[in-house]
């Protein structure tokens, strides 16, 4: 049955919220781009996944997918850290506790950019509502495994041939980052998702769900779009210097392009077809 009239009104108050903080994390994605720090955006981002899972998969299933994306996550990092599978061998900097060397802060970054490309997949295949279906227990999973890299693919270069957040053993391929980190990416990509479409398909059984508002919906791919287009703000600046890796030496302004570049073929794509299959759905159909 539908939620009752006090569900549907928290509902609206979550629904609310969730608009706030995409609004709030805008402003503060922008200004530490613009500023070159990092800040406070990422873990308004969190909160705001947070916030759009409990009202459009519901509090039981946000909570199993948040536990089986940052478990298989952090599995998998230590498990390349100590013996190099999935991603190849490399180790992290941050500045925080790291057990097993992963970072304290990289199962949550799994979580959120899991969850945000998981729902580009399921708007494309039209499978967003939770329920028996092919598509959203097998296809879903594959398509997410190559539309979740797309964030790594253009963050990468930046963060660890720039910013040295982290090295890898032996540098390579895109500039200086290898062929088996993106592999790991694919890899580990689809493991979260398939794990978390079968133990939803198996035990998740929540009740039937008010039609979530389009604004909502069109978040994720939303997200995802202004992400992948991110360092636009940087080539403002005109970055300056080299960055070397493995006696290879790279002009920063040149990484930063690549990466908007990289943005712009990989995803933005699976962004607008996410936004376009939301507006032309059946309670949105497209003009003839």
């Amino acid at each position: 049955m539908l939620d009752d009239g006090r569900n549907t009104n928290r509902g609206g108050l979550v629904a609310t919220l969730t608009t706030a903080l995409a609004l709030v994390w805008l402003v503060l994605f922008v200004g530490e781009k613009i500023a070159g720090k990092p800040g406070l955006s990422f873990f308004v981002l969190l909160a705001l996944v947070l916030a759009h899972g409990s009202i459009t998969i519901g509090g039981r299933a946000l909570a199993a997918f948040a536990v089986v994306t940052m478990a298989i996550s952090f599995l998998l990092e230590a498990s390349s850290i100590a013996m190099g599978f999935p991603f190849g061998f490399y180790v992290h900097h941050a500045a925080m506790p790291r057990p097993l060397g992963v970072p304290l802060i990289v199962p949550p970054s799994y979580m959120v950019y899991a969850y945000l490309g998981w729902r580009i997949s399921c708007a494309i295949l039209r499978c967003e509502e939770p329920g028996p279906s092919a598509q959203r227990l097998i296809a879903a999973p594959l398509l997410a495994g190559f539309v979740i890299p797309g964030f790594d693919l253009v963050v990468d270069a930046m963060g660890s041939t720039v910013g040295g957040g982290w090295t890898y053993a032996h540098p390579s391929g895109y500039f200086g980052v290898p062929l088996s980190n993106f592999l790991g990416w694919i890899f580990t990509s689809w493991a979260m998702i398939q794990a978390y479409a079968l133990i939803e398909a198996l035990a998740m059984r929540e009740p039937r769900r008010a039609s979530v508002a389009i604004r909502l919906r069109l978040l994720p791919p939303a997200i995802w779009l202004l992400t992948g287009l991110q360092f636009a703000i940087d080539l403002l600046h005109r970055p300056a210097g080299t960055a070397s890796v493995a006696g290879r030496t790279f002009l920063v302004g040149d990484i930063a392009e690549a990466s908007l570049i990289v943005g712009l073929l990989a995803m933005v794509p699976p962004a607008l077809a996410a936004l376009l299959a939301i507006l032309n759905g059946p309670e949105h159909p497209a003009r003839r």
